[in-house]
């Protein structure tokens, strides 16, 4: 047998012995996916705890009652748009982001609805976010309060769903730029068509805003504060203030 006949016979040998190696290891990588997934369906990971970070104003066992109906399902086969959807259904929630802590724990990050202004509605007070969502309806309102809402008549207030009237936008976006040093001065939100969005302080000065963007309304409340500060230092009371047009406001003094 020459050397060519000698190298095919050696080939042809390594050819036959190939599919029998192979086979073992097919059979141990096969058994190893086999063990992994075995173990992460294992009741190892099944959810045992939910943990609720971000809360100011709600009660956790509120979010903890629409989440608990996952505790005992494998931590991976829970759905977790299914879960944010639901938490998100709370009318005080505004999102959530959830995240999974191996081996058995789901950590909820949630973000609550700021409140910014209260409405009066057929007898009760509703809290409403910066969105115009109705967070809750309560019986009554109080001087620590966020400022009133007024001269807007919604059809309906249902808690959780947005409230839809004339008017709450451009009220809702002057109550969203109050700067925190004015914001405790105003009393009470109102919306006219005549003369747009108007405010009332606390010290009894009314004053005029007119209708505009949040940064026309950011720039008239700026020269607002300005104003206040000024009558202050002169010991002075306006009775009513009209920034509509910033360059050139209207004061009338307490007579």
């Amino acid at each position: 047998m020459d050397n060519t006949e000698l190298y095919e016979e050696r080939l042809y040998q390594e050819k036959k012995k190939t599919p029998s190696r192979l086979i073992p290891l097919a059979m141990i990588l096969l058994f190893l996916a086999g063990t992994c997934f075995g173990f992460l369906k294992s009741s190892f990971f099944l959810v045992e705890q939910i943990d609720v970070l971000g809360l100011t104003t709600i009660p956790s066992n509120e979010i903890t009652l629409l989440s608990d109906y996952v505790k005992g399902i494998n931590i991976f086969d829970v759905d977790l748009v299914e879960l944010s959807e639901k938490i998100e259904a709370h009318p005080k929630v505004d999102k959530v982001s959830i995240q999974r802590k191996l081996p058995s724990t789901l950590v909820l990050n949630v973000t609550e609805r700021a409140q910014v202004a209260v409405m009066p509605y057929s007898g009760y007070y509703v809290l409403v976010d910066t969105e115009g969502f109705a967070m809750a309806i309560t019986e009554s309102y109080g001087a620590h309060d966020p400022p009133l809402i007024t001269g807007v008549k919604p059809q309906q207030v249902l808690v959780g769903k947005r409230i839809e009237c004339p008017g709450l936008d451009s009220i809702l976006r002057v109550a969203t730029v109050l700067p925190p040093n004015l914001a405790r001065e105003v009393s009470e939100i109102t919306y006219s068509d005549a003369t747009g969005v108007s405010i009332y302080l606390q010290s009894g000065t009314w004053v005029t805003l007119g209708t505009g963007s949040e940064e026309e309304y950011f720039t008239r409340l700026d020269v607002l504060y300005s104003l206040l500060l000024k009558l202050d230092e002169e010991n002075r009371h306006a009775t009513y203030i009209d920034v509509r047009f910033p360059k050139r406001p209207v004061i009338r003094d307490k007579n």
